[in-house]
């Protein structure tokens, strides 16, 4: 279908709006959440539009994103592509999540069904979430498959939803959890660095 962590808490730094309790806990939630608010704002709207407006949104502050990237990852000189997987995921979840508010379907509850949700049904996640990462794609599934692509749409009778009932809220659903599953991906990545520095080469 084509609509489809090491989890590290991060120091906070200037300009991100977050409590204590509140505190991001991906480098992908950290970087969007590093942000201006105006520009998450103007990404969030052209979310609204279409994918393609958002990630055009998204690349006007790219400078600003990759300034805040050391206090987010936690160390300096991270690979560009992988902070830029990182927060337009984040941004993704975001926007959908938004989306999928009138349905009665929150973060914290899209979470809850991704972490129950079967394996299966994760991995046909993962495995469409990581061809972005060409020849480490291999290496990030590590054996994990989608021999069943209709294994994922599992998830969506567990938020209630039907595919071709609800289409355009399913859809969002699908798409929500694909950026979850590329979220992980970049936020294991990003973790790996900065705890042991620059990958060998492929």
């Amino acid at each position: 279908m084509r609509v489809w962590a090491m989890i590290c808490v991060r120091p906070a730094m200037p300009g991100v709006r977050w409590t204590a309790t509140e505190a991001p806990a991906s480098p992908g939630e950290c970087l969007w959440n590093a942000l201006p608010q105006d520009a998450r704002a103007e990404t969030l709207a052209a979310y609204d539009r279409d994918m393609n407006a958002a990630t055009k949104a998204l690349a006007g502050p790219d400078q600003a994103i990759q300034a805040s990237a050391p206090a987010c990852v936690g160390r300096e000189g991270a690979p560009k592509l992988w902070i830029q997987f990182a927060t337009t995921s984040a941004m993704i979840r975001a926007a959908s999540a938004r989306r999928l508010a009138p349905a009665g379907l929150t973060p914290s509850g899209l979470q809850v069904i991704w972490r129950d949700a079967d394996p299966a049904a994760r991995a046909c996640f993962r495995v469409n979430s990581a061809r972005v990462y060409g020849p480490m794609a291999e290496k990030l599934l590590n054996g994990q498959t989608c021999p069943d692509k209709k294994a994922a749409t599992s998830v969506l009778t567990a938020a209630g939803l039907d595919l071709a009932k609800d289409t355009p809220t399913a859809a969002q659903a699908l798409i929500h959890f694909n950026a979850i599953a590329q979220g992980e991906q970049a936020d294991a990545l990003l973790a790996a660095f900065a705890r042991y520095g620059p990958a060998p080469a492929p």
